[in-house]
């Protein structure tokens, strides 16, 4: 027998320990496969490290023209293209230059005739179905005529391009849908958001607007069905703001959804999961606003719309100091309702640090309003604690004072000492607030009991009752006056009409973000701010204030008159402008001399271009006679 030959069980247990091994050299694979999918961003020396050695694509920021180049020039694909074709109105010279003579009718049409024959033709639709999908195709046919067309009359055709009042037309763009309308971030994306970005066609983005589609409208989930609350929000920063819309991008981070109808809709065009951990998902937004900063630089304004209050909240805390971002809800809808704040005590002649907030529900606009309440208290001299006693909240549990357990996250640093209150009508009385703010989503939560509470503790009260739809809304405006003796100042999240009450007209105050975030939006991205402090909303909010009319204030209506939303937004850009300068804030150099007449300058005119360039001759004159020879060199 041979001696070097194994037995059967050394055999078996050599087997044994090599897959003992194996095994144990995959798990140590999968080990260090998850940490390299993990974000290395664990301290604030690795995120320095990371931004300092992250390979940066040409920075594009300040590339005010985006024409393309004459030798790229095609007219079929001209045609194709929304952002080039120009439909009748491109010139005989023109098509027979690109080669797409016979491609359209012999009539050659202005700008100006081609949005008659667009006005002509909305005219006969009947519904708001109708009008939203026209106004889609044209938007995706030829954009220039599109914006031309909602630059003519923008109170009455910008509302036809917002989906967000309507989940029919929420349900009819799915149907709609196209590619190049924007881009859709997959949880199974991460590790790659870099590449999908680099897929996007314009590399001069200077505008991203992001949601997770996770709170809309105080209705709640609609996943990637957001989309085209998006792009009118979009198109209102074009309209309002004049952002040319080649610098902006709509952006929608599909990490499923909790919507147990969208999940058994067949139609549904979203992933169809549960919503992904907070781990992952906080993973995807870290390498997402990586990649912005990788492709677009860190002046890139991205602005969040429509996430869950603490993801709101956790985000800005994260990335404010890194980037340029702006949460839409927490920011800009904030310090609309301010402004409203800051009118009334104009009305009054009374300091900001009169007042005395209390705030109904965690919200991200309740939450965001306070924050900016504090920075305003502080700055009339206030110190934190005294401040701090001027804001008060109040939840389903009762009042958010210290030593009450099952204080919501958010709401832990607007705790004040106090004995706990679980009566909301109670918490007035004990309280004496003359402002109450309610962005609960529990519509008629404010009751004649409540609204009578008001009506002693001020002398004019101001009442907000911000969740939307209107069917949320705490408290109507017909209750808030009868309750109140018609002594209050209502402000509504809708758009109301005027109300009567004892033989008086009154209008309603609409706090809507269409105020402010156009304008801050032309104001950040022109000027170059990298970073964006809450004082600067603060400096939009009394703008904002600044613009009311006394006609208005009759009628205590605190906001100046939507019609003249082009202005407002041109006085909140340049606000915006002058103030990132005086705080060394601005990366624009030179400064301009005259920052309404840059600004004015640098709006985006949707006018048609001359797409072939000017044919002249390089060849030398041949003069036949000497007497033409002397005639040339006198006369020309």
């Amino acid at each position: 027998m041979d001696t070097k030959q194994k037995s059967p069980r050394m055999s078996r247990l050599s087997d044994e320990k090599k897959k003992i091994k194996e095994d144990e050299k995959k798990e140590k694979a999968e080990v260090d496969l998850e940490k390299n999918k993990e974000l290395k961003c664990v301290s604030n020396y690795d995120k320095t490290e990371i931004l300092d050695y992250m390979p940066r694509y040409m920075d594009t920021f300040w590339k005010m023209d985006t024409r393309i180049s004459g030798s790229k020039v095609n007219g079929l694909w001209m045609l194709n293209q929304s952002n080039y074709n120009k439909g009748l109105a491109f010139t005989l010279n023109e098509r027979r230059v690109l080669s797409i003579h016979g491609l359209l009718p012999v009539a050659v049409r202005t700008m100006g005739e081609q949005v008659e024959v667009c006005k002509n033709l909305l005219a006969t639709f009947t519904d708001n179905v109708q009008q939203y999908i026209y106004l889609t195709y044209l938007s995706r046919r030829n954009r220039r005529l599109f914006y031309s067309l909602l630059l003519s009359n923008p109170d009455r055709y910008v509302p036809m391009t917002d989906a967000s009042g309507s989940l029919d037309l929420l349900t009819v763009h799915r149907m709609l849908h196209s590619m190049g309308q924007g881009l859709y971030i997959c949880i199974k994306d991460l590790g790659h958001v870099s590449q999908i970005l680099c897929n996007w066609p314009h590399r001069c983005v200077r505008c991203l607007l992001v949601s997770n589609g996770a709170s809309v409208l105080s209705v709640g989930d609609l996943g990637v069905d957001e989309m085209p609350i998006l792009f009118s929000n979009l198109h209102q920063n074009v309209v309002y703001g004049g952002i040319h819309p080649a610098y902006c991008l709509a952006v929608m981070l599909d990490v499923g959804t909790n919507n147990e109808e969208l999940l058994q809709d067949p139609m549904y065009t979203g992933l169809k999961e549960r919503r992904c951990s907070e781990k992952l998902y906080d993973q995807l937004f870290e390498e997402f606003t990586l990649s912005v900063m990788q492709q677009y630089g860190p002046r890139a304004l991205i602005l969040c719309k429509d996430f869950e209050a603490q993801k709101a909240k956790k985000q800005l805390e994260l990335y404010r100091a890194r980037q340029c971002i702006v949460d839409v809800d927490f920011q800009c809808f904030a310090a609309v309702a301010l402004a409203g704040v800051i009118v009334c005590n104009r009305l009054k002649r009374v300091f900001f640090s009169s007042n005395v907030f209390l705030f109904y529900g965690a919200e991200a606009i309740n939450i965001g309003m306070a924050r900016l309440c504090m920075v305003l208290l502080k700055r009339e001299g206030l110190i934190e604690m005294k401040a701090r006693e001027k804001i008060w909240f109040f939840d389903a549990n009762g009042l958010i004072v210290l030593g009450r357990k099952d204080i919501p996250e958010e709401l832990l640093e607007f705790a004040n000492q106090r004995d706990p209150i679980f009566d909301l009508v109670e918490a007035i009385q004990e309280l004496k607030p003359n402002i109450l703010v309610g962005g609960s989503s529990l519509p008629n939560s404010f009751t004649p009991d409540v609204l009578r509470a008001m009506e002693k503790s001020a002398d004019q009260p101001v009442i907000f009752a911000l969740s939307r739809p209107l069917e949320q809304a705490e408290c109507s405006a017909e209750d808030a006056f009868s309750y109140t003796k018609g002594h209050c100042i209502f402000i509504s999240g809708s758009k109301l009409p005027p109300l009567k009450y004892a033989n008086k007209w009154y209008q309603p105050g609409h706090c809507t973000t269409s105020y402010l975030v156009a304008g801050i939006s032309c104001g950040v991205i022109l000027a170059g701010f990298t970073t964006i402090p809450d004082e600067a909303f603060c400096v939009a909010a009394e703008r904002l204030a600044s613009l009311v009319w006394p006609c208005d204030l009759e009628k205590r209506n605190v906001y100046p008159p939507m019609r003249k939303i082009q202005c407002i937004s041109l006085q909140i850009a340049e606000a915006i402008f002058t103030y990132a300068f005086g705080r060394g804030l601005a990366t624009l150099y030179p400064q301009p001399e005259n920052p309404m007449e840059y600004i004015k300058n640098s709006m985006y005119n949707p006018e048609y271009r001359m797409n072939i360039v000017d044919v002249y001759c390089m060849q030398n004159r041949s003069i036949a006679t000497t007497e033409s020879r002397k005639y040339y060199t006198l006369d020309i």
